[in-house]
């Protein structure tokens, strides 16, 4: 199972000022500390980029984007990238970047709608393979959050952001230690790039 979708150009946009983040899914989620931690990550690797650009706040909202909804998007995006349409379930949310926590089994996957000022990070079960494994739904998280910042997949499966069409797969994310997977010079630049000083 890969990682992610190949990133469409047509969804492709940047955020003009902090997005706020909402966490759908259930009260106790064992997944909501890993969102903060990848928010922690992204922040402090925009401030390592030397962009002032920063992720918003984060709250934690009790509800679920529809199974059917986030089945129809992973299928229509990853692999394929294609623009699609922003689901009325994801228009309802709140904040601008909506991170679903999702008890389906579906690939994990990212989109953008730049114009709505909306973006979509929705992680599949936790308690289904690769995620069962250690340090693997937490770099995930991470992943999907940086392909809405805008970064694309490259080919290192040492690195965070690897994936299709390279054979990258999840479970290279497996560590007895947690840790998140670091980002590429090419990664840390197009940050820069996109969000400049």
């Amino acid at each position: 199972m890969l990682l992610g979708p190949l990133w469409c150009a047509a969804q492709v946009g940047t955020w003009k000022s902090p997005p706020a983040i909402t966490i759908l899914g259930a009260e106790h989620d064992a997944r909501i500390p890993l969102v903060h931690e990848a928010v922690e990550f992204w922040n402090a690797a925009f401030a390592d980029a030397g962009t002032p650009f920063r992720l918003g706040s984060v709250r934690v909202v009790a509800g679920q984007i529809p199974s059917s909804d986030l089945r129809t998007l992973s299928g229509q995006i990853v692999g394929i990238g294609k623009p699609v349409p922003m689901p009325e379930s994801v228009a309802a949310a709140p904040g601008n970047l909506i991170v679903a926590l999702s008890d389906d089994d579906f690939v994990s996957f990212a989109a953008r709608w730049p114009a709505s000022g909306k973006a979509l990070a929705a992680i599949k079960s936790h308690r289904a393979w690769p995620f069962t494994l250690p340090n693997v739904a937490r770099n995930v998280v991470a992943h999907e959050i940086g392909h809405a910042i805008g970064l694309r997949h490259n080919d290192d499966p040492a690195m965070l952001m690897c994936g299709r069409p390279a054979p990258c797969r999840p479970d290279v994310f497996e560590s007895s230690t947690p840790r998140m997977f670091p980002l590429t010079a090419r990664d840390r630049e197009a940050l820069l790039r996109l969000y400049p000083r």
